[in-house]
């Protein structure tokens, strides 16, 4: 009896109350991912263990079990740590990440910094992968590894932090005379702090291009010359 009110606890607070007496024929993929975590709280554990939890689901199944996580995390006060290989759900749920390669911890810290000041490629590959803009087929076509005298350099520029709500392309108009050229932009979140990534055309004469991007690189923003078009 005892184990039974146990049983009918966990399935309510993984939202399944109404599944007590299915089969495991008749649940969707996640309503079985459901019950598993249903099973695992079974235990009373101090620390939940997630390998890859979402890696089969679709997108809005995954939402759905990324906000159980958080939920279970808040109402129970347990420690989940999540083993995945999907940045976007490092930024949805988690306070601290980890990377580790080749069976070694490379580098860790909270979301937040991770994603604002990566220091090892992988962490970095796995940041930039979040936030990826293709360059439009029309500029492709166009881009030119060397300038000449009517071209102008395209910029990758990456924000985080502090810098994604400055005014700094404005203000590198006013100090450098420069003019910015914006192609394609994506922001996002990530541990309560926002990134984004942007694609622009920088207008101006060579010093004063040089100039203006060494200011962005002073203030925090990762600039990448990508050709000239």
């Amino acid at each position: 009896m005892k184990l039974n009110v146990v049983w009918t606890e966990l399935l309510d607070l993984v939202g399944l109350g109404d599944k007590h007496d299915s089969y495991p024929a008749n649940l969707s993929g996640g309503q079985k991912q459901r019950v598993a975590i249903a099973r695992a709280l079974a235990s009373n554990p101090k620390v939940l263990l997630c390998d890859e939890a979402t890696s089969a689901l679709d997108p809005a199944t995954t939402r759905s079990i990324l906000e159980l996580l958080k939920d279970i995390n808040r109402r129970l006060g347990l420690t989940i740590l999540l083993i995945t290989h999907e940045m976007d759900v490092v930024k949805r749920i988690c306070d601290c990440v980890a990377v580790i390669s080749n069976g070694e911890l490379i580098e860790q810290d909270t979301v937040s910094e991770m994603f604002s000041h990566p220091k090892t490629p992988l962490a970095q590959q796995f940041i930039q992968a979040t936030l990826h803009l293709d360059i439009p087929e029309d500029y492709q076509a166009r881009l030119k590894a060397q300038q000449n005298a009517d071209s102008v350099p395209m910029l990758r520029m990456e924000f985080t932090g502090q810098s994604v709500d400055a005014p700094l392309l404005s203000e590198t108009a006013r100090r450098f005379n420069v003019n910015n050229n914006i192609i394609s932009a994506q922001m996002d979140y990530a541990g309560g702090v926002k990134f984004g990534i942007m694609l622009t055309e920088m207008h101006g004469t060579p010093e004063d291009t040089q100039a203006a991007i060494a200011w962005l690189q002073q203030h925090h923003v990762k600039v990448e010359v990508l050709g000239y078009v």
